[in-house]
């Protein structure tokens, strides 16, 4: 599943882990709920919102096209902004095995950032950048 090679680049790349070395991902195993904000520093989330398959005459598809929604959290605005830079330099144009997916490739498409400040939620003061890849990979049978 192209979720674990994301992780995977996410998780081991250098420059993320000099940046921001105690960063909390949403989707490690065990972690489903998000810390509240006063636990964390740093924090991403992502998901996949859509799938392409590229069926074959001869079977099932054997090259998949996903939307990937990286969403990025931080209390500080300037610190938000390094860890967008850092995200975007570890997956955008990368290829290869991660995490047992073969991906072709991963393509930045877009970015928008928001301000939460509603105080009838936890949000209040976090800043929140949402980052958008394709991702063609080769999709795995189990």
């Amino acid at each position: 599943m192209i979720e674990k090679g994301i992780y995977d680049i996410l998780r081991y790349n250098a420059a993320l882990l000099l940046l921001a070395p105690n960063i909390s991902f949403g989707v490690e195993p065990g972690n489903m709920v998000a810390p509240s904000q006063t636990q964390i520093k740093n924090y991403i989330v992502f998901y996949r919102s859509a799938t392409i398959p590229y069926d074959t005459k001869s079977g099932r598809s054997t090259l998949d096209d996903a939307q990937i929604q990286i969403n990025l959290f931080s209390k500080s605005a300037t610190e938000l902004s390094d860890l967008a830079e850092t995200v975007r330099g570890a997956l955008d144009r990368t290829s290869g095995t991660f995490g047992g997916c073969v991906i072709q490739s991963i393509q930045y498409t877009n970015q928008v950032s928001l301000f939460e400040f509603n105080e009838t939620y936890n949000t209040k003061g976090l800043y929140q950048m949402t980052q958008y890849y394709q991702c063609r990979f080769e999709p795995s049978y189990l």
